[in-house]
């Protein structure tokens, strides 16, 4: 195995303009105590409500409604905002690439699906 390669790709993923507009974001919000909440508050609700639409729990609305009630708080804070904006790109992209990087692993995986009839 060539770990060059992977190496390659963790550079090029640093010198992305979306990483690097992430870290630009991340670091603005440092020292701002109120932006680092939101986020963090915006962050756990997402995943809260994530979890519970895949479970298909039923507090689902209500975590919905509470990341809808966070959005004007967020909107009115731009550290905030740019830093999940910034957020939301660099998903995209780091999901695209662990999305191609996987495919060669879950290919060593498919023996263990069920035989299809």
């Amino acid at each position: 195995m060539n770990y060059d390669k992977a190496y390659e790709l963790q550079k090029a993923m640093r010198e992305s303009e979306e990483y690097k507009a992430l870290m630009t974001a991340q670091a603005a919000v440092e020292g701002d105590s109120t932006a680092k909440g939101l986020i963090e508050q915006f962050l756990m609700q997402q995943m809260q409500w994530e979890y519970a639409k895949m479970a298909e729990a039923p507090e689902a609305e209500e975590i919905g409604k509470k990341l809808e009630e966070l959005m004007p708080m967020i909107q009115a804070n731009s550290g905030a905002q740019a830093y999940l904006q910034a957020h939301v790109r660099w998903t995209q992209v780091s999901n695209d690439i662990y999305r191609i990087i996987s495919e060669p692993i879950t290919e060593g995986m498919k023996i263990l699906e069920k035989a299809k009839q």
